[in-house]
Order: C-alpha cells, then sequence, then structure tokens
C-alpha cells in the first residue's frame, strides 16, 4: 500500500509540473491562449486530485483487483485528461462552454478528441466508484 500512496503522489505531482509548464504556454501568449489556459486549470485540478486519491488511500479498502484497477483506471483517466485537453489546445478543438455551435475544422479533430472522451470519462467514473466503494469502511476479502 506505501508504493500505491508513492505511485499516486507522485504522477500527481508530475500532473502539476507538467500544469505548471502549460501555465508558461499561457504565459507567452501562444495561439489559442483560451485553450491552453483551459489545459492548464484543468491539469492543476487534476494533480490535486491524484494527490488527494493518494492521501486517503490508507483508508480505502478493496480487493488487491479492484485497487489495482482503481489506480490504473485513475491514472490513465488523469493523464487521458491531460493529453485530450493538450491537443485541443494545439488543435483549437471547440468545446461546448467555450466555441457553442461552432463545429471543429476538419473530422479528423473530432475522431481524436472523442477517442479521448471514451477513454477519459468512464475510466473516471469507474475509478471513482471504486474508491468510494473503498471508502464503505470494511475490510475487503484477502485475494
Amino acid at each position: 500500500m506505501p508504493n500505491e500512496r508513492r505511485l499516486l503522489f507522485r504522477h500527481g505531482a508530475l500532473i502539476l509540473l507538467v500544469s505548471a509548464v502549460l501555465g508558461l504556454v499561457v504565459a507567452v501568449q501562444a495561439p489559442h491562449v483560451v485553450k491552453w489556459r483551459d489545459a492548464h486549470v484543468a491539469g492543476l485540478m487534476t494533480g490535486i486530485l491524484i494527490i488527494a486519491f493518494g492521501a486517503l488511500w490508507t483508508d480505502v479498502h478493496l480487493s488487491d483487483r479492484a485497487r489495482r484497477a482503481a489506480i490504473t483506471l485513475g491514472l490513465v483517466a488523469a493523464w487521458g485528461g491531460v493529453a485530450t485537453n493538450i491537443f485541443g489546445a494545439i488543435v483549437n478543438f471547440p468545446g461546448p462552454a467555450s466555441d457553442p455551435g461552432v463545429r471543429p475544422d476538419v473530422v479528423w479533430q473530432m475522431a481524436i478528441f472523442f477517442t479521448g472522451l471514451a477513454i477519459v470519462v468512464p475510466s473516471t467514473l469507474v475509478s471513482f466508484f471504486l474508491v468510494w466503494k473503498g471508502l464503505g469502511g470494511r475490510k475487503a476479502p484477502l485475494t
């Protein structure tokens, strides 16, 4: 378990570092600065979330298989989200909140972006559910 906590802390810290670098991209006023800022802020929140997972990890009581799934899916969701946001900033992908009603310039951008979402959203939901389930207070059976 200490290794799992350390893994979560290290990934969270690395995501924060990557997000700080994204903040430099915002500071130099790169093209699509609003999208870069969104990626920067989302990355900061994601890094803090992964660190929070590490902080509560000793209270998560799951089977070994479920613990591995929760960590793996959480990290896939975190890094997938960072990558998808960076991709969106590079190609200036229109979002429903940032550019309502605007369609992407080319179709291949939609395919990449929605593939990212198809990975990130279910991974996030399942990892959150597993962590929530593991916080139920009872010990998981040994497997």
